[in-house]
Order: C-alpha cells, then structure tokens, then sequence
C-alpha cells in the first residue's frame, strides 16, 4: 500500500495489489472516469485492437471536502492512474489534449506532477494551416521524460499524449481549467499524432506516424526544462502550492 500523502498532500492511498485509489471519508472526486480502448482507437497505430476493454482511469476534480474554492473558480485537480503494457506494439497512453493559443501572453495548458513511477510525454505543435497546403504541417515535436517528484508546465497551443513505458503504473496529477481533449475528427486524416511511442526488439522507440509529411525529428528535454518562459514556482505539492496561490494560478492556466 502506497500512502500519496507526502507527495500530494491528499489522504489517498493506492493498492499496487488491487491497482486502486483509497480515498479517505474528507477526500472528494467529482468524477471517475474509465477510458476504453474504443475511446482512444481513433489515435492509436493499430486500430483494430480489441485488448484491453478499458485502458485507465481519470478521477476528475479530486479535492479535500472543505477545499470548495477550487470548485468554484472551475479549477481541476485530477489524478490519472496509468497502467503499463502494450496497445499493439505501441506503449499505454492517455488521450490526446489540446488547448489553442487565446492570447499573446505565455499561457499554461496544465500543469503536471508525477507521484509515483515514470512519465513520458509527447508534445507536437502544428503550423498555421495554409490554403496552398492541404496536409497538416509539425513545427516542433518533443519528448519529456518524467520520474516521480517531477512536474511540468505544458504551454497553451501543443497537443499531448502521456505515456507509460516503465515496468510499474504511473501515477500522476494534471492541474487545468478547461478539460481539453482534442476533437478526434481533426486527427482522422493522420491517424494521430505525427509520433509514436513503440517497443521494437525489445526497446523503446520513437517512431514518426506515416501520414504527415516533413516531420521533424523528435527532440528530447529534460523535466526540469521549460517550453515557456515562465515564473510558476512550486514549492510545495502541486495541490498545495493551487491551494494557497489560486489568484496566482489563476492568471497563469488557460
């Protein structure tokens, strides 16, 4: 039994028995949400899998009970618990989320702190669809590699996907004001994301998805980095640093 609260400052435990989250009776969670692979089979390489069912879960909107003013400015402190494995030959992963570019100032998507196990994340940035270009253009794509006691601030105008490619779950929570999955109709015609994260030969590999055209490679940067310049200081856990610095976060998350 995992005791998450050091590192989350929530009275929640995890069974790696079991592979649940215990919460305590003051610990609330607006909702739980079980991701299935029909849900993500619109951006994974093979898309006729049929295992496994569900691929993981999201509880949405977890929150000590006394702690209402997170919920009132519709701020959400979610906590996703990701298994390890294979979808095909491809490593499990989350969604694909997505917050456009709102303004001229640096702008934050959510914010990432990893609680237990390891963390990668895949962030892609489009260019301007132009009317003498019919395919869809990368700009930049990105490899964030994270471990526990890590955190990351994931800048408006990418889009992401999390992955698992270690031997134990991960578990991990994202701070965001708009729940931000992107519309799969306008990844229909990639089938993606213009990257894939895939064991071959008994290894990890990044592989660039066919359907894009003029990919750049991938570039790797290290979790303590930033795509953004950015004066977010975290002291404390991530729910605790929201707790007491809401105003703060408030002008800093789309």
């Amino acid at each position: 039994m995992l005791d998450l609260l050091n590192s989350c400052s929530l009275d929640i435990h995890y069974d790696k028995e079991s592979n649940a989250l215990l919460y305590s009776e003051n610990i609330r969670c607006n909702r739980c949400q079980r991701v299935t692979l029909e849900n993500l089979s619109p951006i994974l390489l093979n898309k006729s899998l049929k295992y496994p069912e569900q691929v993981y879960e999201e509880y949405q909107g977890v929150h000590y009970q006394q702690d209402q003013t997170l919920v009132s400015y519709d701020v959400s402190y979610d906590l996703i618990n990701l298994p390890f494995g294979l979808l095909g030959i491809e490593y499990v992963k989350t969604h694909v989320y997505f917050s456009p570019i709102f303004s001229q100032e640096d702008k934050v998507s959510c914010i990432v702190e990893i609680l237990f196990g390891n963390l990668f994340i895949i962030l892609q940035k489009n260019a301007k669809k132009s009317e003498f270009v019919s395919y869809t253009q990368v700009d930049s794509g990105f490899l964030v590699k994270l471990k526990a006691g890590d955190r990351f601030i994931i800048p408006e105008g990418y889009l992401y996907t999390f992955i698992n490619t270690g031997n134990t779950n991960v578990l991990f929570s994202r701070v965001y004001k708009k729940y931000s999955i992107i519309d799969y109709a306008i990844l229909k015609k990639e089938r993606g994301l213009a990257y894939y994260c895939i064991r071959k030969n008994g290894r990890q590999e990044i592989v660039q998805n066919p359907y894009y055209k003029n990919t750049p490679c991938i570039i790797e940067i290290a979790g303590e980095n930033s795509l953004i310049d950015s004066d977010i200081q975290i002291n404390l856990s991530l729910y605790e640093s929201l707790k007491y610095e809401l105003d703060f976060f408030l002008t800093k998350l789309v």
